[in-house]
């Protein structure tokens, strides 16, 4: 018999404790370069003790600090492409603390060759534009600006808070006339105040901050128009010389705000032609951030012999089971192209559980895919921890504890824009007021029964 997830598995304590606050799993850049960040991401060295190296996030590093660091050629300009919840703001924020401590951060070594890794803080600028997402993120007010109360600098544009950010007062001196007529400054100026000196520009969903930019007038044109030639210039700097990286990331398409993603694609085309374009984290590397993320310990072992019992248990039953299970495919090594994942992998939740997360729920655009599931298998893992007397081999889906957990329930519906859900599950799965649910009923006629 397989042993249970509770003597191979350890949790890490600020799961097990509840500390189960929507910012720890809500990554946000500009809380990060404020420094007021919660711990998990402000304190660099356990922010990448919590990171699992992606192959996305690895190559993303190469490309940014060989270049900067001229180890080798790297890319100029880098576009992050990826579903909303896929990881990308958590690859800024990496990028941003290496900047910023270079090969003082522990454990760099998964992460890359250390000759990649600047000896000293290089340059670096970074900022979040969408503010109408879940968690509202960075608001940069074209009309009455954000103030830097440290300093009293008021900045306007985006190559105002750049300039701020890179070279403090005396950079921002450099563009002040430009941020505070918002009209977008000429490459000469901007490599004057990157001055030859190793830099890194981020710029996370550019999209919504152009529709935001329509409405102010510049000269005869709109600052929208001016924020597109600005990030042109930035472009042709950027493929220009050899140390400064670009990095920036668009809305899909069919985002609420693809109209202007198309716009800023088909303006930026020319200059955009020596760009790389990157996903930070694949469908198959989500169990791997997540088990990073919500434990210290996974036994290997256990994995491995859960993934045998299960493919022997599949190929004995004579029950129907889902599509390709009773392979061994399923539970040993998954290639890319699968789309399923292996249950020596996953382990210790099941194949299955990570399906209905990161395909089946993750179709609901509000849950945001590895944000959501990690946010929801927290609270699982901290609710199972409560009574380890159990046996329980696999976390599978129906562990998740719907109708009994209030904050689990509310995730699944009213946090999914899905209220009326609630009818279904008080119905169907458990009812809290005492009124037996139809899965209560059978689960105490299956045990009379017996």
């Amino acid at each position: 018999m397989l042993p249970s997830i509770f003597n191979t598995c350890v949790p890490r304590e600020e799961i097990l404790s509840g500390e189960l606050s929507t910012e720890l799993f809500a990554a946000k850049l500009r809380l990060v370069v404020e420094g007021t960040a919660p711990l998990v991401y402000q304190d660099a060295n356990t922010f990448f003790a919590n990171t699992f190296p992606t192959d996305g996030l690895r190559t993303l590093i190469k490309e940014v600090f060989g270049r900067l660091t001229k180890v080798s050629a790297g890319s100029p300009i880098i576009r992050l492409e990826t579903s909303f919840g896929g990881g990308k703001t958590h690859d800024e924020i990496a990028l941003w603390h290496i900047c910023r401590q270079g090969r003082g951060i522990e454990g760099l070594s998964r992460f890359a060759d250390s000759t990649l890794i600047p000896a000293r803080p290089i340059q670096v600028a970074a900022m979040r534009l969408r503010r109408r997402c879940a968690n509202a993120c960075q608001d940069l007010d074209p009309i009455n600006g954000v103030y830097h109360s440290e300093t009293g600098v008021t900045t306007y544009t985006l190559w105002g808070e750049i300039a701020y950010q890179i070279g403090g007062i005396e950079g921002y001196q450099l563009l002040r006339g430009s941020d505070e007529k918002k009209v977008s400054p000429g490459t000469q100026v901007l490599e004057r105040l990157t001055g030859g000196q190793p830099t890194l520009i981020l710029l996370d969903e550019i999209a919504e901050h152009l529709r935001r930019t329509r409405g102010v007038q510049v000269v005869d044109s709109n600052l929208a128009g001016q924020v597109v030639d600005f990030l042109f210039a930035l472009m042709d700097l950027a493929a220009s010389c050899n140390h400064l990286v670009f990095v920036y990331s668009l809305a899909s398409a069919a985002d609420t705000f693809g109209q202007e993603t198309t716009e800023i694609r088909e303006a930026i085309q020319a200059a955009a032609r020596q760009e790389s374009i990157l996903s930070p984290s694949t469908d198959v590397e989500i169990y791997n951030i997540v088990k990073q993320r919500l434990f210290t310990s996974v036994s290997e072992k256990a994995a491995t012999d859960a993934a045998k019992e299960y493919l022997g248990a599949y190929r004995n039953s004579r029950i129907n089971l889902p599509d390709g299970c009773k392979d061994a495919s399923y539970t040993t090594a998954i290639r890319l192209w699968r789309q399923r994942f292996a249950i020596a992998d996953s382990y210790p939740f099941h194949p299955e559980l990570f399906n209905l997360l990161t395909k089946k729920i993750a179709s609901i655009r509000e849950f945001q895919r590895t944000r959501g599931a990690l946010r929801l298998l927290a609270a699982v893992v901290r609710h199972l921890w409560q009574d380890t007397g159990a046996w329980i081999p696999t976390i599978a889906p129906h562990h998740i504890p719907v109708g009994m957990d209030a904050k689990i329930t509310d995730d699944l519906t009213s946090r999914l824009q899905r209220p009326l859900m609630r009818n279904p599950i008080q119905a169907d799965i458990y009812n809290p007021d005492g009124r037996e649910a139809y899965a209560e009923r059978a689960r105490r006629g299956m045990a009379g029964s017996r």
